[in-house]
């Protein structure tokens, strides 16, 4: 599994050195226990998904051959998901339209 990082990373409760910090060793594999990351689906369905950042590190995400788009980072699942509620209500309400993928893409 690689990880990709948005160039619009939405983050809560991390300073910048420490948010860099933070992306370089989720890169190289190390494990960090307080970290929740926000990624668009590994599947067709769904908007945007929450994992507890250990979690994509077992064997049976590890198997996943596919690039995981990590849009936020966050230190905790509260803080990860009002993140989510941020992202929806910046991104997703134009129009009346859900279009996260798109616009993290481009």
């Amino acid at each position: 599994m690689k990880f990709l990082f948005s160039d619009k990373l939405y983050s809560e409760g991390f300073s910048e050195r420490k948010l860099k910090s933070v992306r370089s060793n989720i890169l190289h594999g190390k494990i960090k226990a307080g970290i929740f990351l926000i990624t668009l689906p590994l599947v067709d369905d769904g908007i945007l998904e929450i994992y507890w950042y250990p979690e994509l590190l077992q064997t049976a995400y590890k198997c996943i051959d596919q690039e995981v788009t990590v849009v936020g980072i966050a230190k905790s699942r509260e803080d990860a998901f009002s993140l989510v509620e941020r992202i929806v209500k910046d991104v997703g309400l134009n129009e009346g339209k859900l279009s996260l993928i798109d616009y993290f893409k481009s």
